[in-house]
């Protein structure tokens, strides 16, 4: 399910006592989905914008919240929408006008008639997208008549009434709307023009199955089933700019409504009330419609002509901590490596008649899933690679020893599943410091391996794990070659690995094919098999986790059992294919299969176990080079508040 804004995109400009302090993208319709965006609710625009540096910013102001902008038409020889609003001081008051005209030059560039074309929006929504409108012109209309979505309308002025028939009122709106969102100014207006007692009679002309009414400092109005409900505003404050403060009212209405499972339940009515205004008075202390969600464009002047026509945006660098923890890779595993981690492992105690569990959560799973490999290589023992709470559902009765792989020693689910094993058969493999591990697990000293040393202390910052993912699998294959006595410059591997991988994606990424794989809203497939596990697991999860779109899993040979029926039932056919050196005659007819969409085949260099690690440093670069393309920070993805109190929960499993 999408919520879907409709209309022409505006570029609002925001002056202050004259002076220009920036731009965003504006209109009400786009600033609802802009908010919903940021509350973790998918969502999308059709509409349309010039070929203009306003239009950029326009597009640019809902991609960087994380909207999909695949469906805005960008227009030639035409100028994007723009309105300003110019504030200014009387006495301790701050007062704003909002005009089409800019204060500076007077031009105004703005286009009456709507430019979206009705009949390829209509063809494009999906059943059961949401539709949110802010006016009701004949294109709007036309959607809202011919379209069997269920629709909401935001209406802040009655201007677009004045020269209708009562009954053209009334058939524009009548029946049409889930949720109705008024001004008090409109209703008032309609009040005196159907000449109608009071609000509750405004809900029953048009019919819709709840009307909200915004009233500033007196709080609002909510009437559902022919139940009026009034909600007073408790903590009034000064606002800095009110711009924005309805459209974050509604925004927050449509949010609980989904949360709600799209039922209209009046006891939750006080509770969506309450949400709301706390929502708008983060609003209202930012300058901008969206100023709470992202600051201000600062823009300047080209070659002296007015911003309104032609201007730059001013760039902050922004300090990426994905870019930051990939350049910071290669000296973090070649430092853990020289570590005594390695030699440490041997205390452990492996052998061949053992039953071990290594253990993970998100990208250290990888690691997880990669040593037991090696472990059941090098002495043939029962090795299992699992989750946390696969451990909690299963007998472990014959398990000899557990492996812990946590970046920081002590993720609450890892010590959580294994809370009812022996200290003394209980390990971790960790950056963490092994003094503050100990008081907080009692495990034993000696069972706490750390590759944090003197000189590689800093940890990585971030949602995503980079060193947590790699350096546990670099330890334990280091540990193969000591053990099997095979020579083995690991290190250089390391630095040949990354190399080369970082020169394979510069390529890559310069395939616009490619590129357009990984936009909002797409799917990825991606297929595993014959070492290259470790991978898959690792950028299935790093996708996820940034928030960039959603992943399917194909074991390579379990592909043929069916799975091909949903992949061929895809918009978009993309798929991330890992593979060693060595091709079978299955995934040559699999290859031949998938190579008519886009695919992007990471080959390794080698077969087995360097393989298995090679490709692990591949997904790396792999998801470095999508934030870059895409131009966003991977490890500071956007997620709700509610997300977090599941992300911070601590206790049974």
């Amino acid at each position: 399910m999408r919520v879907v804004s409709i209309g022409d995109l505006v570029t609002d400009y925001y002056y202050k006592n004259g002076v220009l302090l920036g731009i965003n993208g504006g209109m009400s319709s786009h600033n609802i989905i802009a908010n919903l965006s940021k509350m973790g609710i998918e969502t999308s625009v059709f509409g349309v914008c010039g070929n203009d540096v306003a239009g950029d910013v326009a597009v640019r102001s809902l991609k960087d919240l994380k909207v999909d902008t695949s469906n805005i038409k960008i227009i030639d020889n035409i100028n994007t929408r723009c309105f300003h609003v110019s504030y200014f001081n009387e006495g301790k008051t701050l007062k704003f006008t909002s005009k089409k005209r800019c204060p500076f030059c007077n031009e105004k560039r703005w286009y009456d008639d709507s430019l979206i074309d009705v009949n390829e929006i209509l063809d494009k929504i999906k059943p059961d997208d949401i539709l949110v409108f802010d006016n009701l012109n004949s294109k709007n209309q036309e959607i809202i008549d011919k379209s069997t979505n269920k629709k909401i309308v935001d209406l802040g002025q009655y201007f677009e009434f004045e020269n209708l028939s009562k009954d053209d009122i009334i058939n524009k709106i009548k029946g049409k709307f889930e949720i109705i969102n008024f001004n008090e100014r409109v209703t008032k207006y309609l009040i005196k023009i159907f000449s109608l007692k009071n609000e509750l009679d405004v809900y029953k002309l048009f019919n819709p199955k709840l009307i909200t009414i915004t009233k500033g400092e007196k709080g609002a109005t909510f009437i559902h089933d022919n139940i009026t409900y009034d909600f007073k505003l408790e903590n009034k404050s000064v606002p800095v700019d009110s711009t924005g403060a309805g459209d974050a009212f509604i925004s927050s209405i449509i949010r609980y409504w989904i949360k709600d499972e799209l039922i209209f339940n009046p006891k939750k009515f006080s509770k969506w009330y309450l949400n709301s205004t706390k929502l708008t008075y983060k609003v209202v202390q930012k300058m901008g419609a969206r100023g709470h969600l992202k600051s201000l464009y600062k823009i300047k002047s080209i070659d002296d002509i007015c911003t309104c026509k032609n201007f730059s945006i001013v760039i902050r660098k922004q300090i990426k901590r994905c870019s930051i923890n990939i350049n910071n890779l290669e000296t973090r595993i070649i430092n853990a490596i020289k570590s005594n981690a390695v030699k440490r492992i041997d205390n452990i105690g492996f052998n061949k008649s053992g039953n071990y569990i290594f253990i993970g959560t998100g990208g250290s799973f990888a690691s997880a899933y990669f040593s037991s490999i090696i472990i059941n290589n090098l002495y043939g023992s029962n090795t299992y690679a699992m989750y946390p709470r696969d451990i909690v559902y299963r007998n472990n009765k014959k398990i000899d020893k557990v492996i812990m792989i946590t970046y920081s020693g002590t993720t609450n689910d890892i010590l959580e599943s294994t809370k009812n094993f022996p200290n003394s058969s209980k390990y971790i493999i960790t950056k963490g410091e092994q003094q503050k591990i100990v008081m907080k697990t009692n495990i034993i000293k000696n069972n706490i391996i750390s590759y944090r040393t003197g000189s590689n202390k800093t940890k990585e910052r971030g949602f995503l794990s980079f060193e947590g993912a790699v350096v546990p699998a670099a330890i334990f294959l280091k540990y193969y070659y000591i053990k099997t006595k095979k020579t083995f410059d690991i290190e250089t591997f390391v630095k040949t690995s990354i190399k080369y991988w970082n020169d394979f994606f510069k390529e890559q990424f310069k395939n616009k094919n490619i590129i357009n794989m990984f936009l909002v809203g797409n799917t990825i497939n991606i297929f595993k098999g014959d070492y290259t596990n470790s991978a898959s697991y690792d950028i299935e999860s790093k996708i996820i986790e940034s928030g960039i779109l959603n992943c399917v899993v194909h074991e390579k040979k379990n592909f043929s059992h069916g799975r091909f029926i949903n992949y061929e039932n895809l918009n978009n056919k993309n798929s991330i294919y890992f593979k060693q050196k060595t091709t079978s005659k299955y995934e040559e007819k699999l290859l031949e299969y998938l190579a008519k969409d886009n695919i992007l085949i990471l080959e390794s260099r080698y077969d087995g176990l360097l393989c298995e690690f090679d490709l692990l440093i591949a997904s790396q670069l792999l998801i470095y080079y999508i934030s870059k393309v895409l131009d966003i920070d991977v490890s500071k993805p956007k997620y709700s508040e509610d997300a977090m109190k599941i992300y911070f929960y601590k206790g049974e499993l």
